[in-house]
């Protein structure tokens, strides 16, 4: 029969995360902690800044930049 790949758990997708260049809001949540909502509100103080940053679309990070918000508060 054919195999099944049990499901990643927190810990290896935060493992995952820390190994990409560019984030996605998914990964930053994972890796800061932080709600959507506080990152978003972040972006709009100009302490978080995107990448890419398209009207309704898919915010991108710099895992450098995110490792620095988690640090310092701000990039």
């Amino acid at each position: 029969m054919g195999h099944k790949s049990k499901p990643i758990n927190k810990v290896e997708k935060l493992k995952l995360a820390q190994l990409k260049e560019y984030l996605d809001m998914k990964d930053v949540i994972l890796m800061s902690g932080f709600s959507q909502t506080h990152l978003r509100l972040k972006i709009k103080e100009g302490k978080l800044k995107p990448i890419q940053h398209v009207p309704r679309g898919k915010l991108l990070f710099k895992s450098a930049d995110i490792k620095r918000f988690i640090d310092n508060g701000t990039i």
